[in-house]
């Protein structure tokens, strides 16, 4: 069997291995190991409802279990083990439980029987990478590794979450991967959940009807709508109001979509890919995300790196570019690239994009922006040639953070969001950053 026919088994859960980088395939299932119908089993495709009655997916013979005892649901974290409000209750090691996560493999009691929920983990492994997905480009390492996992996973329906700084690249990232999957040819749908104002991303998202708010003139489908058959991106997810997850997490687990002023449920059949450059973790234990969203959303979890950690690709990327822009094999002079090759990039590869644009538009780029800066650290660091490369470009790279945040901070008077802005990149980065070197701002 392939790879690919293999990720698309609904029993199969994906999750990237931070270890050894490779993808890994769970298949849950589910055993009577002990009680009446002893043997029995079935695969945890999905959601699995155990019970008396005959329209359950495990029926069992047992007369102390209800008609729908318990339900277990394949997870990215595990199965969730749900009591149904059983009259005799669900039992998990001697304790009766309303709902628990099992990870790998757990005795479950219900009446007189005994389950076994068992997991069985295969690595799928990584293809040897080209140096592009889709037309995104990159053959570092760090990218490399990045297309082995999408390719692996763009035939399937599974959830991917992106993860990276403004300007790395994720939507162009998430429509590669529509175009790769067999939804290709069918809408991309992107809804900007950081660009919509609070009070109309609920219709945004899922549309409205007539008269259902000030301002609705006209029925309107939202983006999931639009989308059907399709991919919806959630690009900024980060930012969706916490009002409204529940309702987001109620759309991914049915399927089903309701227009605002409406009470008709629509079926929608949506991949949804998702980005943020927020630490969801940090915004999980801050209160402003939910854990059930995120564990639903983070199927297949995706780090985007930023340009400054491959700075390899710089040649290649600006060749791409210029022949995008029309100038066919043009080539940048050989100065501007050695300083593009030291330069941080905190916009990352838009910033690039844009500074070849102007290069060859004839537009003035010296220096470069907080170039000085650099070049300042460069001359505090007497003797840094005496060094090992990665020991010098680390010390380079620190002097020079350290710099650029101090004159960032007296620019934007020691605002972070402010400085987020004017840097192109994250505001809880900017957070870390003066965290990092002791600088005062706030918030």
């Amino acid at each position: 069997m392939q790879a690919t026919e293999r990720l698309e088994s609904p029993g199969a859960l994906l999750r990237l291995d931070p270890t050894t980088g490779t993808l890994k395939e769970r298949k849950y299932q589910v055993a009577v190991v002990a009680g009446p119908d002893q043997g029995k089993s079935v695969s945890i495709d999905g959601s699995v409802k155990i019970g008396s009655h005959p329209s359950a997916e495990l029926v069992l013979q047992d007369t102390t279990v209800s008609r729908y005892h318990v339900e277990l649901q394949g997870r990215p974290e595990g199965v969730r083990v749900r009591d149904l409000e059983s009259t005799n209750g669900t039992y998990l090691q001697g304790t009766r439980i309303t709902e628990v996560i099992v990870e790998d493999q757990a005795t479950v009691m219900v009446g007189k029987t005994t389950l076994r929920i068992s997991m069985v983990e295969s690595d799928l492994g990584l293809p040897a990478a080209q140096s592009s997905f889709g037309t995104v480009i990159g053959a570092s390492p760090a990218m490399r590794q990045l297309f082995g996992i999408l390719e692996k996973v763009a035939p399937t329906d599974s959830t991917v979450m992106l993860l990276g700084e403004t300007g790395t690249g994720k939507e162009v990232l998430a429509h590669s991967l529509h175009e790769k999957s067999k939804r290709k040819g069918h809408p991309f749908v992107v809804v900007d959940c950081g660009a919509v104002a609070p009070t109309l991303i609920e219709s945004e998202l899922f549309g409205h009807v007539k008269g259902a708010f000030t301002g609705a003139i006209a029925d309107r489908n939202g983006a999931f709508l639009e989308a059907d058959g399709g991919t919806i991106f959630l690009d900024e997810l980060g930012e969706l109001p916490l009002d409204l997850q529940p309702k987001l997490l109620r759309v991914l687990e049915a399927g089903t979509v309701r227009r605002v002023g409406e009470d008709k449920q629509r079926r929608v059949d949506v991949r949804v890919i998702a980005a943020t450059h927020r630490d969801l973790e940090k915004e999980i234990e801050a209160g402003r995300f939910r854990r059930d969203l995120y564990y639903r959303l983070a199927v297949v979890l995706v780090q985007v790196p930023p340009l400054r950690d491959r700075l390899d690709d710089i040649p290649l990327l600006t060749t791409h570019f210029t022949k995008g822009i029309g100038r066919g094999e043009f080539e940048l002079p050989r100065g501007l690239m050695a300083r593009f090759a030291a330069y941080h990039w905190p916009g990352n590869v838009r910033e690039l994009r844009n500074l070849v644009e102007r290069a060859l538009a004839g537009a003035d780029v010296d220096p470069l922006p907080n170039e000085s800066s650099s070049a300042r650290s460069l001359q505090a660091n007497e003797g840094i040639t005496d060094l090992p490369f990665k020991e010098a470009k680390e010390r380079l790279v620190e002097s020079f953070t350290k710099e650029y945040l101090v004159a960032l901070l007296e620019k934007c008077n020691g605002n972070i969001s402010q400085m987020a802005r004017e840097a192109g990149i994250a505001r809880n980065y900017v957070h870390r950053l003066v965290t990092k070197y002791g600088l005062k701002a706030h918030e």
